[in-house]
């Protein structure tokens, strides 16, 4: 196995680099990068053994691998640090919604608490276990007037007890 003197390396180096930096910009799309690509090919055929170091076309073919699987490698990284910071944005967004939905839930159930009974008891019925107004009156057994009354009451209070923000988020939360 023969190795390349540095002056041998200075020669392809002379020849190839400008070509393998054009090169590398059309697969990583960034000058910098594609420089480092370039300087790093030569640092491994002056570090590395050909098997013939005579052949000028092995030699360019060396240098092109070498650049292309180096890039490869950096588009790969990349894209899964990519993947990685979306997919630790996505779950930030999720946790930070639960986060919200828990602080108004939480506000609600103590507005609710603060509510008379009927209006709690009738409002909890409806808006958080979904029941339908005449389910309501069949599982109370009142009127379905008394219902709609304790409903508006209800809401009525609520707006009053509840800070913007949370009435806000809650109407977003409900209609979701």
């Amino acid at each position: 196995m023969n190795m390349l003197s540095p002056d041998e390396v200075k020669g392809w180096f002379d020849l190839y680099y400008t070509r393998l930096c054009t090169f590398a910009f059309r697969l990583v799309n960034c000058q910098e990068t594609a420089r480092d690509l370039a300087q790093d090919a030569f640092v491994v055929l002056m570090e590395g053994t050909l098997k013939s170091v005579d052949d000028p076309s092995a030699i360019k073919s060396y240098l092109y691998s070498t650049v292309k699987h180096a890039a490869l490698n950096r588009i790969r990284h990349k894209q899964i640090a990519s993947r990685i910071h979306e997919q630790d944005f996505v779950e930030d967004a999720k946790v930070l919604q639960a986060m919200m939905h828990a602080e108004v839930m939480g506000e609600l159930h103590a507005a609710l608490e603060s509510l008379p009974s009927g209006c709690s008891q009738i409002c909890k019925m409806g808006y958080l276990e979904g029941m339908k107004n005449f389910e309501i009156a069949e599982a109370l057994n009142v009127s379905i007037n008394t219902v709609k009354t304790q409903k508006q009451r209800a809401l009525m209070l609520l707006r009053n007890r509840l800070s913007p923000q949370a009435l806000s988020l809650l109407i977003y939360f409900l209609l979701k």
